[in-house]
């Protein structure tokens, strides 16, 4: 599916990420963790081609993603579905019209883009919300119209930026039961997350990254019940505070 091999980035003098190696199988739901700052959020808009590397390469599906290349590049972008950390959503266009553009953009006609944008915006609870305007809806709905409006592109792989950071916590619930039912219905995904239970309990890989290297990788069950290596442990003792 995904392969990460040797990628650095530097934002001046801050190495964010330095030689990571990563490969996602079809299916995976892989949770990116780690403290603030340790490259988690950089590695996914990598991936993603949000941000340029300094080095290293990302395949996917076996091709290599080349920024110079630019058709096949965009092609393989398309693939991928990325949803921010900030929704993103135009506040000038209704949720329906949101999940629409991109679509609408890419060529398809607009009666199917508007078919489509119903059953994703239905899938993720959003079906009395076709018409509001994104600074009518709570936090959690607007999380979860970008979703929707992700899946609207039929991704094969689904990138989330620390969805729920911005969320107050009554509301991370919902995106996380989306997530869930994503995850159930085999979609790939790669999620940088603070959210230790849903790493635990929905992904089946957890990568700890710290200062902008891979430190430790395993199932999500074997990392939380036995972690291999001090900082890993010395993380986990202060996030699950007893």
């Amino acid at each position: 599916m995904i392969e990460v091999k040797h990628l650095s980035k530097k934002f001046g003098e801050l190495q964010a990420l330095d030689d990571i190696n990563l490969t996602v199988n079809d299916g995976d739901i892989i949770c990116l963790i780690g403290p603030s700052g340790s490259g988690k959020s950089t590695l996914c808009r990598c991936i993603h081609g949000l941000e340029t590397p300094e080095t290293g390469e990302v395949y996917l599906n076996g091709e290599l993603m080349d920024p110079k290349k630019k058709a096949a590049y965009t092609a393989q972008r398309k693939k991928m579905g990325f949803v921010f950390q900030h929704f993103n959503l135009f506040n000038n266009k209704t949720v329906l019209e949101n999940c629409m553009l991109a679509q609408v953009t890419a060529g398809i006609d607009k009666a199917k883009a508007e078919e489509t944008s119903k059953m994703y915006l239905d899938k993720v609870g959003l079906s009395d919300k076709y018409d509001a305007w994104p600074s009518k809806l709570s936090g959690g709905q607007k999380q979860r119209a970008a979703i929707a409006r992700a899946l609207c592109m039929n991704p094969e792989v689904m990138l989330f930026d620390e969805p729920t950071s911005a969320l107050d916590p009554e509301m991370i619930k919902e995106v996380l039961e989306v997530m869930k039912d994503l995850g159930r219905q085999g979609m790939t995904m790669i999620v940088v997350t603070h959210e230790m239970g849903f790493a635990r309990k929905v992904g089946n890989r957890v990568v700890f990254l710290d200062s902008g290297k891979i430190v430790e990788e395993n199932t999500s069950e074997e990392f939380f019940a036995d972690p291999k290596t001090e900082r890993a442990k010395d993380f986990l003792s202060k996030v699950f505070y007893e």
